[in-house]
């Protein structure tokens, strides 16, 4: 088990088609380059932060989206993984929301964000289940499905 144990809000963003707004991020500590993987918006919560404010916050930064209502957290998952290679276990709390246009900005990206996430898209249902590429949470198509009728 990690040493550390991280709480992230993350949010499964929905555009207007209900598609979900994932980025690709890459290991730093993988000097192949060669570790990828798409990744909901989110992130871990700053001290005394809560859950709800750490999602608007996360929303905020890597989306420039502000005002959007927040449903949930109606998913919660806790797992293992190397973060940069640091073990950590994380402990994740789901959000649904509905952007507007599929227009968003990564103005807030901090600097390890533009170092680790590679580019962004938007993906349906359909594409995720037929993609061979790795995504997280694994259930995201079940996610995405359950956060389309909340919000």
């Amino acid at each position: 088990m990690a040493d550390h144990v991280r709480t992230a809000a993350r949010v499964v963003l929905l555009d207007p088609s209900s598609r979900v707004l994932l980025f690709e991020g890459r290991d730093l500590s993988d000097a192949t380059d060669t570790v990828r993987f798409w990744f909901t918006v989110g992130g871990g919560c700053e001290d005394g932060e809560t859950l709800h404010g750490a999602a608007i916050r996360e929303l905020r930064e890597e989306t420039g989206l502000e005002g959007l209502e927040l449903v949930g957290p109606f998913h919660r998952r806790e797992f293992d993984f190397t973060d940069h290679g640091v073990a950590r276990h994380q402990v994740e709390h789901f959000f649904a929301a509905r952007a507007p246009a599929s227009r968003w900005s990564p103005g807030g990206w901090t600097e390890l964000e533009r170092a680790a996430m590679v580019t962004a898209r938007w993906w349906s249902v359909a594409e995720l289940r037929e993609t061979e590429v790795r995504y997280f949470p694994e259930d995201l198509p079940e996610l995405l499905s359950q956060a389309a009728e909340l919000v």
